[in-house]
C-alpha cells in the first residue's frame, strides 16, 4: 500500500515536497497544488493503469488471475468479515451425531448473508471446546444447495481449540451474494463439542 509519510513546503511558496512510500521505498516529489488539480489525460490514465498492472504482475500474480484483483493498493484494505457464529458463551451440540448438522440453533441454521463479489480469498477462524473422543469435522455450505465452500473433516485433538485456515483460494461456488451455513459433526455421535465463535473473512 502506498502511504504519504511527509508533505512539507520548504519555502512557503505553495510548492510541497511530498514523500510517498511505495513497496517500502520512499519516493520524493516536488509538486504544486495546481499540478495535482490537473485532470489526468487519457494517455496518463492508461500509463497509470499500465504501471499498476506491472507492479501486480511483478508480485507474482499471473495475467489470468488479474480478474477481480485490485491493481493499485493493498487488497488487505478490502477485507470483509462475517460472524457465522457470534462470540459469546458458546453453543453446545449435545450428542452432535456423525452426520453434519447446523451449529446455530435458530431457524434454517441462522443463515449468514455473505458477499463474495470481487473476492478471491477467504479465511475461517473458529474457537471451540472439542469435548469427547472425535474426530470432529466442520464445514461451511451454500444454503441453496449445500455446495461445500470449505470443509475440514479432522479438526485435531480434543480440548479448547483456536482453529485458523489461513488465507485460502475461494472455490467457484463462492460467488456473488449468497446465504451460507456453518455445520459440524463427529465420528463419535455422542460427543458434545461447544462452539464459541466462527468468523469468516473474505478479500
Amino acid at each position: 500500500m502506498d502511504i504519504c509519510t511527509a508533505s512539507v513546503s520548504p519555502t512557503g511558496c505553495g510548492h510541497h515536497n511530498i514523500t510517498v512510500t511505495v513497496d517500502g521505498v520512499p519516493v520524493v516529489l516536488h509538486v504544486s497544488n495546481s499540478e495535482l488539480l490537473e485532470p489526468l489525460s487519457t494517455a496518463e490514465l492508461a500509463q497509470f493503469v499500465l504501471l499498476s498492472a506491472r507492479r501486480l504482475r511483478q508480485k507474482g500474480v499471473t495475467l489470468t488471475a488479474f480478474v477481480n484483483r485490485i491493481t493499485h493498493g493493498d487488497e488487505a484494505t478490502n477485507v470483509k468479515s462475517y460472524d457465522l457464529i457470534g462470540p459469546g458463551p458458546g453453543i453446545t451440540k449435545t450428542n452432535i451425531g456423525s452426520a453434519y448438522v447446523d451449529i446455530p440453533a435458530g431457524l434454517n441454521g441462522q443463515r449468514s448473508l455473505v458477499d463474495f463479489t470481487g473476492c478471491t480469498q477467504y479465511r475461517l477462524i473458529m474457537s471451540a471446546n472439542l469435548i469427547g473422543t472425535g474426530q470432529w469435522g466442520l464445514r461451511v455450505v451454500r444454503d441453496s444447495d449445500n455446495a461445500v465452500l470449505h470443509e475440514n473433516a479432522n479438526l485435531g485433538a480434543a480440548g479448547q481449540r483456536e482453529l485458523d485456515t489461513d488465507w485460502q483460494t475461494l472455490p467457484a461456488q463462492a460467488a456473488g451474494l449468497i446465504l451460507v451455513r456453518v455445520q459440524g459433526k463427529s465420528q463419535t455421535a455422542a460427543d458434545d463439542p461447544v462452539f464459541y465463535r466462527c468468523l469468516l473473512m473474505v478479500r
